[in-house]
């Protein structure tokens, strides 16, 4: 309790500027963190293979003990979370326990008497919102649920088999969790960002917030709550302090204690299994991890939160990874051995100034090669009409500085603006890719995608220009072959393939 005065005291000052910085900053040695581990656990997490780091930041005793966001992320960027949007659904979950509004034993298709199917089976009849929260409806998953041309979402999902017993087996759907926001709607009369927004959001000043919905109205709460990494940073120490915000109890601490927990397990684990970040259990929506008594939320192409409670420890680290948890390794590996104390360490000024550099510093690869070729000078203001392709791309245009003219199908354009050895930013118009086609994806977020971009010319008549889209995840390369008058468009989604395209030469 006294902590959390003395930090909210130093927060008075800063609780009408901008969000980003809310949380108070200090040196890791200050809170017993070896600043060396820190250097040790950055240093690795940019050295993962195949991995974009978007944003680290460091908790100890409720203070930011370090912040990484490689350019051309910043600060102050959103990201979207994937499932690690299901942790706060399943806060929101809390809250409507703890307002009396419905209860973990409720049954599901009582929320939903205009949706259920004709005929209800015992297993559906018997699914409970417990069930939802476990991952365990009983219901085989169906990822391509959220592509379907059917609008009614609900009225699918609870026409499916249920054929296993609910709470019987771990099943990991993210329309669990969809249920889980439409039922929060249901008994609210609001949508589950509005409810949040009033009884956790506003509470903990966090005001830039946006989250997908569904065709029919409904936040998606599986996935596609967009905010920036500090949010994330405030989710942790909320749930290290059980659900208690400086001196506001937002979430009953029995709830919170009780979604932390390892509730359930898959099915086909075995106590010799060797621990993993993925075998240790699942509470409400929340993992466990094989660091004894750690919890995340966990979402896809590594977006975590890692909760420490023996440490009193929150690590946040977004970004684009292909698979496994090679980033929770780091943390393992690397910054744990380097929890020392819980007073004070001797100041480390060479190293905190190393430290600060290294934040200072950190970029994502930048295009390798010339700023300009002779190719480059003759094709300035020419447009490349480009073949039927995949991303919806009608033609393109290179500027004189390297910046990308894209016009889209349906008329739309976007200038890119683009460096040379730098990263230069460019508020859009249209949409940056996604990694799923839902029905209506993107629905609802605010209309705000910023651009970061940079070139270089890597052979006298190829030309790259990398692309990524800082306040969402993904990024694209474009890499042009004037030889051939073809552009390779490639996203960086570990799924994603890359597409080669073909232009009608350059015209005025």
């Amino acid at each position: 309790m006294k902590r959390q005065l003395l930090i909210l005291l130093a927060l008075l000052p800063l609780m009408l500027a901008a969000q980003t910085g809310d949380l108070p900053r200090t040196a890791p040695a200050a809170d017993g963190v070896s600043t060396q581990a820190v250097i040790n656990m950055m240093d690795s997490l940019m050295a993962l293979p195949n991995c974009e780091i978007h944003h680290v930041m460091v908790l100890r005793h409720g203070h930011v003990v370090a912040e990484l966001h490689p350019a051309p992320f910043r600060a102050e960027d959103a990201h979207t979370l994937y499932s690690a949007s299901k942790t706060f659904t399943s806060l929101a979950v809390g809250i409507a326990i703890d307002e009396n509004l419905l209860r973990l034993d409720d049954r599901v298709v009582t929320f939903f008497p205009d949706k259920r199917p004709g005929i209800v089976s015992d297993n559906l009849a018997a699914m409970t919102v417990r069930d939802l929260l476990m991952m365990a409806a009983g219901i085989k998953p169906d990822w391509t649920m959220r592509d379907l041309e059917d609008t009614d979402w609900i009225k699918v999902w609870l026409a499916k088999p249920c054929d296993e017993t609910p709470g019987s087996h771990f099943q990991y759907d993210s329309m669990c969790t969809f249920m889980l926001s439409a039922i929060v709607q249901r008994v609210t009369g609001r949508t589950l960002l509005d409810y949040l927004n009033q009884k956790l959001f506003g509470p903990m000043h966090i005001t830039q917030v946006d989250w997908e919905m569904s065709p029919d109205g409904i936040n998606t709460g599986g996935w596609g709550l967009r905010v920036q990494a500090e949010t994330m940073a405030k989710l942790g120490e909320l749930l290290m302090n059980k659900g208690r915000w400086y001196g506001q109890q937002l979430v009953s601490a029995d709830y919170i204690e009780e979604a932390c927990s390892p509730l359930i397990y898959y099915k086909d684990r075995k106590e010799t299994d060797a621990p993993t970040d993925g075998n240790q259990g699942y509470g409400y929506q929340i993992w466990q991890c094989k660091w004894p008594g750690a919890i995340r939320a966990d979402g896809a192409f590594g977006q975590y939160t890692v909760v420490v409670p023996q440490e009193d420890l929150v690590v946040v680290i977004l970004g684009m990874i292909p698979n496994g948890h090679p980033e929770l390794a780091c943390i393992w590996n690397q910054l744990m051995p380097g929890i020392k104390s819980d007073k004070p360490l001797q100041p480390e000024k060479k190293l905190q100034a190393r430290l600060n550099q290294l934040c200072a510093t950190a970029s994502l690869p930048l295009p390798k090669g010339r700023p300009q070729t002779q190719k480059g000078t003759q094709i300035v203001g020419m447009v490349m009409q480009l073949d039927a392709n995949q991303h919806g791309y009608r033609n393109l245009m290179l500027s004189h500085d390297g910046s990308l003219m894209i016009t889209y199908a349906d008329g739309t354009k976007d200038l890119l603006s683009s460096g040379y050895g730098q990263w230069r930013y460019t508020e859009m118009r249209g949409f940056p890719p996604y990694s799923i086609n839902a029905v209506n994806r993107m629905r609802d977020l605010k209309h705000d995608f910023v651009a970061a971009s940079a070139y270089a010319w890597t052979s006298p008549t190829t030309l790259e220009v990398r692309v990524h889209y800082v306040n969402w995840i993904s990024g694209t390369t474009f890499t042009f072959d004037f030889d051939k008058n073809e552009v390779t468009i490639c996203d960086d989604f570990p799924s994603s393939k890359p597409e080669t395209v073909h232009f009608l030469g350059l015209r005025n």
